[in-house]
């Protein structure tokens, strides 16, 4: 899986804590290996982010992803549920 970062994702990766940095870099391998990871809760997203999708990387944390190709994806936000669905 190739992974493309936007602006505003790197942006906002910044706000994130040491701790929840580490866990961003421990999800994205395990999206690299196996994007349908279960221990990931990828879902797909509705209404007005129809073509979105997200997958949590703490309790509180999630990353907002849209896919561009067959084995390529844009992460686009990260960040509490209630921001990254907005």
């Amino acid at each position: 899986m190739k992974i493309g970062l936007s602006s505003y994702f790197e942006k906002r990766v910044k706000r994130l804590s040491a701790e929840e940095k580490t866990a961003l870099d421990e999800k994205t391998e395990w999206f690299v290996v196996n994007a349908s990871d279960p221990r990931l809760k990828v879902h797909a997203l509705g209404g007005k982010l129809k073509g979105y999708f997200s997958f949590s990387i703490t309790y509180k944390k999630r990353v907002k992803f849209r896919f561009t190709g067959k084995d390529e994806v844009i992460f686009v936000d990260v960040g509490p549920h209630e921001e990254v669905y907005r």
